[in-house]
Order: structure tokens, then C-alpha cells, then sequence
């Protein structure tokens, strides 16, 4: 399977610096050019399958792309970014404040989830349910993934076999493009956090 993870276009709250989570928060007016222009970046590909989270960020940057294929967007709650549970909302200085201990515990423990929340290692599991349905059902297809943050940085230690400790040394800009070929044993990386096609949209700011 080749599979492209794309991340959903800028919101509120990626500009605000805020933990967002599984809050279904809207795309701002950049993060709709933004789903254009990966659209647009997209439309000359041969997509067999495309696959979003079903927060209306990832789906609507999925609708986005559909309209150049003529191809229905299929959601799958396992893309959904982390719940973050009582984090959801706060700003990442505001969570550093307040819940200095538990920001660091939960980086070095991939065990360890946000208050109310979910920990990396329930998402990557999220994940490789996902990657297993999908690929049992399209094994030698192009399938696009739209979706956040958090999933693209677990994909890419799960998929690389990399600790999960690891998962934030990865850029994942807005609406950006990251390549997997998946067709062997292993994950093979063939691009990563490809924004092209967004330069003359400027560089926006990321997070969960």
C-alpha cells in the first residue's frame, strides 16, 4: 500500500498555540486555502482510496481533495487526533504551567496519558487498527489518510519502528504531505512533511 498522510489545514486554535485534541474545531479561512492548495497539489495523482478523521478540520480539508477524484472520503474515528482530555482548550504555556510534572512524565512515558485523556501508546494502537483495515482492503493501492498532528508522528514511529518517545522530532506543518510505502514487512519513508505547494501561502504554526 502507498499511503499519503496528510494533516488538515490551520485552525483557531494551531494559531493560538492551543492544545485542540478531539475538539471538533473548524478550519480558519487560511486553513480552507490551505485545503485547496494540497487539493489542487493532489489532483494529478491516482488516489484509490481517501480516508479521514471524522473531526470536521481532517474531513473538510478531505472534501477538499475528493472534489478532483471521483472518489467518496470514508471516515474513520482511529484518525482522530489524541484526546487530550482536561488539556483541550488551554494554551501549551498555560498546560506547561499548571501541569509541569505530567507535560515531562508524559513525554518520556509513552504509557502516560494527559488527565482524561489518552496516552501515545492507545493512539498508535488506534493507528495500527487503522493501518490494518485499510490495507487488508486495498494491499497494492494509493491511500490517503487526512488527519492531525499526533497521528502523523506516531505513524511515523510505529511505521519506522521508532520509540515513541521520539514522536515530536518530526515537523508536521498544516496541510502538509507525508509519503509511505507499506507494500513490505517494514515502512519505507519516501517524503515528509512536503508543503510545496503551500509557499505562497506562508509557514503556519502546528500542534495537537
Amino acid at each position: 500500500m502507498r499511503l499519503l498522510l496528510v494533516r488538515h489545514g490551520l485552525t483557531l486554535s494551531n494559531t493560538q498555540a492551543r492544545y485542540t485534541g478531539q475538539s471538533d474545531v473548524p478550519l480558519t479561512e487560511v486553513g480552507e486555502r490551505q485545503a485547496k492548495a494540497v487539493a489542487k497539489r493532489l489532483a494529478a495523482e491516482s488516489l484509490d482510496v481517501i480516508v479521514s478523521s471524522d473531526l470536521q478540520r481532517a474531513s473538510n480539508t478531505a472534501n477538499a481533495i475528493a472534489r478532483y477524484h471521483n472518489l467518496p472520503v470514508w471516515l474513520d474515528a482511529d484518525l482522530r487526533e489524541t484526546n487530550l482530555g482536561e488539556w483541550e482548550g488551554l494554551t501549551y504555556r498555560e498546560v506547561s504551567v499548571r501541569y509541569l510534572e505530567l507535560v515531562q512524565h508524559r513525554r518520556e512515558d509513552p504509557d502516560f496519558p494527559a488527565p482524561g485523556g489518552e496516552s501515545s501508546s492507545q493512539l498508535r494502537d488506534r493507528v495500527l487498527r487503522a493501518r490494518t483495515r485499510w490495507q487488508s482492503q486495498y494491499p497494492n493501492s494509493t491511500v490517503v489518510w487526512v488527519t492531525h498532528a499526533g497521528v502523523i508522528e506516531v505513524s511515523l514511529c510505529l511505521f519506522l519502528g521508532i520509540d515513541l518517545k521520539h514522536r515530536r522530532q518530526f515537523r508536521h506543518s498544516n496541510a502538509s504531505i507525508t509519503e509511505f510505502d507499506l507494500s513490505r514487512d517494514y515502512g519505507v519513508l519516501v517524503s515528509l512533511n512536503d508543503t510545496a505547494h503551500l509557499h505562497m501561502l506562508g509557514d503556519m504554526p502546528g500542534g495537537e
